[in-house]
This record gives structure tokens, C-alpha cells and sequence, in this order.
């Protein structure tokens, strides 16, 4: 009997996924093979980063558009490849695909329900409150606490102790990062640089690079949410969920009792709940997201930055070169006005972002039944399906950037980048739903870049790793070990 339920088991859950994966082969549309039980994703965040795989399918499909089919435990999914689609699906028919493919359980895990979450008109009203956050002119607001905390890495690296000649830049970037947001969007002055162990660092380098085993779970929320909600699944570890209430709650209640002001984004935050509504839980959601999505960004794209101008010693001069004039107009103060005259900077910055996009896919989710016109058919995607298009694939195209392996910030001069093709450089998307912080993490990137190459010159040591590899378990793309190198003060 035993036996026979074995076998009855075997062939019930081969008849369950032979099932579920004949979804795009009954479609007639192309589609990557999957391997049961998790589809198309075995290895990603074990073997590989997702990265490698969405630059891999793309390359397998990039010449059959306008998408193919993938799929997530057994989720179907769509991946786009043709740049028309893209608009559509990010600008022009923004209306059915106006969500992200989140997984929201508020009780469970207060921290996700914010802008970069919801959908529909929760989103719009979200989105409508916090625009005014996040202009060029809060930005020059924040600019002297990212100056001060840029000062404070360089006096770090100046210590007579630091190892020049084999330092690892990723820990500290992303501690330089942790202080700026820390101190923007909580109003907390917490010391991160030198002290990895401090615990806002430690909770942020957890949901950035957790255990392999959390990241199963995370696969298993994102392709059955239904399940997910049924055993009331959180997204976040409960320490980091308790962790960062608690940071929020005592500091909201400390302002307030004590008619405290700063010029931060929090007190911005502070500021809507009194005069247009907003709830602790969306004060603390959207703290926490201003936080994610400023940290580890400008900390990725600053450490990529610094390891192609090691290997592009020409490109680094050239910009070091730029710096000091510019700064030499400013009587030699690194301010704003100072950091948006240097033109060469913003088109290495840009190279960066093409070569190590920070968001290898970016996701929607279909909210209206929408018509893909194929070249001999027409597909009609089901309302719930989710949409990723492959930046990652994208931006190293070489129908799109020639030689893309190779670091050319010329592809984006002034007279270059009027040449590039529409929809191929989307570090930030596009549409309605685009990044609503650019211009803080740019001027964090740009800041901490101008006070780093003032100040040092790098170069590749005998830890610099050739060619790069990215850690598999990582949220975004990060040096596998670490991005060492060697620098030199100037002086």
C-alpha cells in the first residue's frame, strides 16, 4: 500500500507540473524550458545571480520577439524583448500595467505596503503625496548631510591604519550610503564607517544578502502569494520588521514631544501626516523603502564606478581631471552647482549604470487585459500576469552598444546619446512609475565619487577580482567577495 501511494504521488505531481508548464506550449509561444518543481529559476541565488540568468534567456530570445515565456515555481511570466512592447508597457498603456508584482501581507509585515509596492489608486495617492519629497530642491537640502558623511569616509580611509594596498570598497560604500539615508529618511546619526557590526548596518546588510535558505522563500512568496498569505507569510525577517518600527516609532514620538524640525526627508514625512493624512504604518513603510531603495543602490553603483576606472586608468584621469577644474571655478568648495557642471562625471556614472544596471529586471504585473500583437498572431495577456523586462539583457545588447563589455562613457556625450535608440537605456524606467528618487541617488552617487577621487587614486591589487563575478544570493548585483582594490592619496 505504501508503495502504491509512493507511485500514486509521483504521477500525480508529474501530471500537476506537466500541466502548469504546458501554459506557453499551448500558447503556441516561445518559452524557456523549465525544470520541475522551480520552473525557470534553478540555480538563481545558489549557483548564479539573476542577472546571469536574464542576460542568458535574453540572448536565447532576443531575435523572437516580442516576449517569451518563463516561469516562476509555476507561475507563468513574460520577459519582453521588443523595445516598442517596453513603451507600451511602461508608458503608453501604463493603465494595465500599472502594478508591481509584490507580495503585501500588512499584518504580517507592516514594512511593505509603500509607494514602491502598491498599485491602483493606493499607489496614486501615495505617489501624489510624496512627489514634492524628492524634487531637485530637497535634494540641495539633503546635499550638506551627504557631503558631511562623504568627508567622514575620506578621514576614514585616511587613517593611519587602513591598508591601502588591499582594501575591500564595497563595506564601506555601503556604509557611507547607510549613514546618508540613515540620517535623511530617520533623522539618525549612526556610525556605520569602521563599526560593520553596528546594528542599523547589520539589519540592512541581512535583507540585502540573506541566508540561501531565505531566498526559497522568498521565490515560494513571490510565486504563490495566495499561499504565502494563507500561513500569513512576512516578506521581511521579524527582527528587521521590529527592528525598523521601533527605530520609527521612537523617533516620531521623540520629535513630536519635543517640537523637533530638520531638514530631512522624515520630517517631510512628518510634515503629510499632519496636514494631509498619512498612518504610522505608512510612515514607517516608506521610511523603510527610501532607506532600501537609497542604500545599497548608490553603494552598488559607486562600487562598479570605482572598479572600471582601476582597469581605465585614461577614463580616470580624465574625470579627476574634470573635478579639479570645476572645483577650482568653486574656490575649491565641492557644492551642488559645483557637482552638476561636471558633464564628464554624469556620462561615466551613466556608463556604469548601462554596464551594471542596478536593476537587472525591472516588474510590472498586468492589471487589464492587454493584446500583444506577435508577428503572426496576436496574444492576449491574462490580467495578474507578470511582465519583467530584462535591463540587464538590454543594456549589454550589442545591437544597441557596440562592444557592450567594453566601459566607453563616450556612448553617452552629448553628441552621443542623442544617437541611442529609444528604450535601451532604462537604469531608472520609464513612465509614470519610473524611480521617484533619481536625483537623490545620483547626487549621493556623484558626491561620493567627487570626494573619493579627490582625495585617491585607484588601482587593481592582487585581490581585484578578473573578470567580475556577482555573488548569487545578492538583491542586486555585488562583487562575488567583495570589490578590493588598492588606493593612493593624491597627496
Amino acid at each position: 500500500m505504501i508503495l502504491y501511494l509512493l507511485i500514486a504521488i509521483i504521477v500525480l505531481t508529474y501530471i500537476f507540473f506537466s500541466k502548469k508548464y504546458s501554459y506557453w506550449r499551448d500558447l503556441g509561444f516561445p518559452y524557456a524550458k523549465p525544470s520541475i518543481p522551480v520552473g525557470n529559476l534553478c540555480g538563481v541565488g545558489i549557483k548564479e545571480h539573476l542577472s546571469d540568468f536574464v542576460i542568458r534567456e535574453y540572448n536565447n530570445f532576443k531575435d523572437k520577439p516580442p516576449a517569451f515565456g518563463i516561469y516562476l515555481l509555476t507561475k507563468p511570466a513574460l520577459i519582453l524583448t521588443d523595445l516598442e512592447l517596453i513603451h507600451d508597457v511602461t508608458t503608453r498603456c501604463f493603465e494595465s500595467f500599472h502594478g508591481k508584482e509584490f507580495y503585501i501581507n500588512e499584518k504580517a509585515d507592516p514594512l511593505m505596503k509603500s509607494l514602491f509596492t502598491t498599485s491602483g489608486q493606493e499607489w496614486k495617492d501615495l505617489r501624489q503625496k510624496l512627489s514634492p519629497i524628492f524634487t531637485v530642491g530637497r535634494t540641495k537640502m539633503i546635499f550638506p548631510i551627504i557631503a558631511e558623511t562623504a568627508d567622514r569616509m575620506i578621514e576614514y580611509l585616511k587613517q593611519p591604519d587602513t591598508n591601502r594596498e588591499t582594501i575591500e570598497m564595497k563595506e564601506i560604500f555601503s556604509s557611507f550610503t547607510t549613514e546618508v539615508v540613515a540620517n535623511a529618511a530617520f533623522g539618525l546619526d549612526v556610525k556605520c564607517l569602521g563599526h560593520p557590526d553596528n546594528d542599523f548596518r547589520k539589519a540592512t546588510r541581512y535583507i540585502f544578502q540573506p541566508p540561501m535558505w531565505y531566498n526559497l522563500k522568498i521565490l515560494l512568496i513571490f510565486s504563490m502569494p495566495e499561499v504565502a498569505k494563507f500561513f500569513n507569510m512576512a516578506q521581511n525577517p521579524k527582527f528587521v520588521i521590529d527592528f525598523f518600527t521601533k527605530t520609527v516609532r521612537d523617533n516620531l514620538e521623540f520629535r513630536e514631544k519635543n517640537n523637533i524640525q530638520r531638514d530631512d526627508f522624515f520630517q517631510l514625512l512628518i510634515n503629510i501626516k499632519k496636514d494631509e493624512g498619512m498612518t504610522f504604518n505608512e510612515i514607517a513603510a516608506n521610511s523603510f523603502i527610501f532607506l532600501i531603495a537609497g542604500l545599497e543602490t548608490s553603494a552598488i553603483a559607486i562600487t562598479f564606478c570605482t572598479y572600471e576606472l582601476a582597469f581605465n586608468q585614461d577614463i580616470q584621469d580624465r574625470l579627476r581631471t574634470e573635478i579639479e577644474t570645476v572645483l577650482k571655478k568653486h574656490d575649491g568648495d565641492v557644492t551642488y552647482d559645483a557637482i552638476m557642471e561636471m558633464k564628464y562625471l554624469e556620462m561615466v556614472i551613466n556608463e556604469t549604470l548601462r554596464k551594471y544596471p542596478i536593476f537587472e529586471v525591472q516588474v510590472r504585473k498586468c492589471t487589464k487585459e492587454f493584446t500583444m500583437r506577435m508577428p503572426d498572431s496576436e496574444l492576449a495577456i491574462p490580467i495578474g500576469t507578470p511582465v519583467l523586462i530584462p535591463v540587464a539583457g538590454i543594456h549589454n545588447d550589442e545591437r544597441y552598444f557596440k562592444n557592450p563589455e567594453k566601459f566607453d562613457p563616450e556612448r553617452f556625450s552629448e553628441e552621443n546619446i542623442k544617437n541611442l535608440v529609444p528604450h535601451t537605456f532604462i537604469p531608472f524606467s520609464e513612465g509614470p512609475r519610473n524611480c521617484i528618487g533619481i536625483s537623490f541617488g545620483l547626487m549621493q552617487i556623484k558626491l561620493g565619487l567627487v570626494k573619493f577621487l579627490k582625495n585617491f587614486r585607484i588601482m587593481p591589487c592582487s585581490k581585484t577580482i578578473i573578470p567580475m563575478k556577482f555573488t548569487p544570493n545578492y538583491s542586486f548585483q555585488s562583487p562575488l567577495g567583495g570589490m578590493w582594490i588598492k588606493i593612493e592619496s593624491i597627496e
